[in-house]
């Protein structure tokens, strides 16, 4: 009888989900923390323009995630996961021939659209396969296999001397392409995984996504504590979002073994991140969102501030530690403080307006090269890193004027991402 009660093995589909999100972030590793020194070194193209084509690619995710839902709706979960796995095949090597700042903010685009389809979808396809008591440790599962790969792939690839190699696209392609073949032999051989991401609901319309993006747009204009929290979020997502790329254009150019110090310094993240998950969320539900958002947002500043003062390996990795804890403090007290203020009938939108705190993603890498052009890294790396003290200010003072900022009931608590 005991036996019958025990959870049943995950779905075939559900595994490879899992194993393709290591892979996808082991192929990434090698390629986009790399993308500015390919761009400097290889193209020849000025911090500030680096800096606009990294940063604008955030504008491609965010569409390419509010069209994504509707559009897996209409054409199928794994028919769309499987185009837009062809999509970053096709613009990995469209990077590897290009030659241009034109070329490369083209397939940078079309990589971020393809990426910023399959990764909703792929959740929402994972959630489809299992009942809800055993999505948040599936999820769990494809998170660590996720930075499993952030940790291997930066330093293999500055060992094998891929890394701002424009060959680095080349082998991102090919292990996409593995996970491609991979999922298509999964969905060919098992019919009922097939038809679960085929879907069987009502279709619903792209539109149906815009009109969501509006009602976000129109909270924000109404809920004034959500608009202070956003460009809090914005500010805060300067720093975080593409501190590889402010990395990247440093050390390729300030140190003669800069890649490979980009690379240590870049799986230090993503092993700090997931050593220190669990303990770190022990300390944020035992305190309100705005103590941990204010704890994590000054470590930020204290690893910019170590950024900027490095001049070896292991400056850089110890900096990079401290920053990596204020990133696992603040991720999920983000998500907690919106969870707190949104409505139980209009939870949705709320989380949908929080979305617009990702053009920060822009914002950074834009301003750190502008900075880095004309004042260099040190004005690069503190000018970044005052974001998150604003950041820090602004929740401080929503918190108090709000009472955001009283203790938190003890609810569910959830995870961090390292570059996404």
């Amino acid at each position: 009888m005991t036996s019958t009660t025990k959870a049943a093995p995950l779905p075939v589909l559900a595994r490879m989900l899992i194993a393709g999100a290591g892979i996808m972030s082991l192929a990434n590793s090698v390629t986009i923390p790399f993308l500015a020194v390919f761009l400097r070194t290889d193209v020849g193209l000025q911090p500030a323009l680096i800096g606009f084509i990294i940063g604008s690619s955030v504008f491609f995710s965010i569409l390419a995630g509010f069209v994504g839902g509707s559009l897996s709706d209409v054409l199928g979960r794994a028919r769309l996961l499987l185009i837009s796995l062809c999509g970053v095949i096709g613009s990995l090597v469209g990077l590897y021939l290009s030659d241009s700042a034109t070329t490369v903010f083209a397939f940078n685009a079309t990589l971020a659209l393809s990426s910023g389809v399959f990764a909703p979808v792929g959740k929402a396809l994972l959630g489809d396969l299992l009942p809800r008591e055993r999505r948040a440790k599936t999820f769990s599962y494809q998170y660590v296999a996720t930075n499993i790969g952030y940790a291997v792939g930066p330093v293999a690839g500055a060992a094998v001397g891929l890394a701002g190699d424009r060959r680095a696209f080349l082998a991102g392609a090919v292990g996409y392409g593995i996970y491609l073949i991979g999922l298509s032999v999964v969905l060919l051989r098992e019919p009922a995984a097939r038809a679960t991401a085929a879907g069987d609901g009502p279709r619903q319309r792209v539109g149906s996504v815009l009109r969501g993006l509006a009602d976000s747009a129109r909270i924000v204009r109404v809920d004034r504590r959500l608009l202070f929290l956003i460009i809090a979020g914005l500010l805060l997502e300067a720093v975080h979002g593409r501190i590889s790329s402010l990395l990247a254009q440093h050390l390729s150019v300030g140190f003669a073994d800069g890649v490979t110090i980009l690379g240590y310094v870049l799986a230090t993240n993503a092993v700090t991140v997931v050593a220190l998950q669990v303990s770190v969320s022990r300390f944020t539900t035992k305190r309100n969102p705005v103590t941990s958002i204010t704890v994590g947002g000054l470590l930020t500043v204290a690893g910019m501030v170590g950024f900027a003062l490095a001049d070896g390996l292991w400056q850089f990795v110890a900096a990079m530690v401290v920053f990596s804890l204020g990133e696992v403090l603040i991720y999920p007290a983000e998500f907690a403080i919106i969870d707190r203020i949104a409505p139980e009938d209009n939870r949705g939108a709320y989380f949908g307006a929080q979305t617009f705190a990702q053009l920060g993603v822009f914002i950074g890498p834009f301003t750190g090269g502008l900075l880095l052009g004309a004042y260099g890294a040190t004005a690069m790396f503190l000018g970044v890193g005052s974001f998150a003290l604003a950041s820090v200010v602004i929740y401080l003072i929503a918190g108090r004027r709000t009472g955001l900022a009283a203790r938190v009931p003890d609810r569910r608590s959830s995870g961090s991402n390292a570059e996404d």
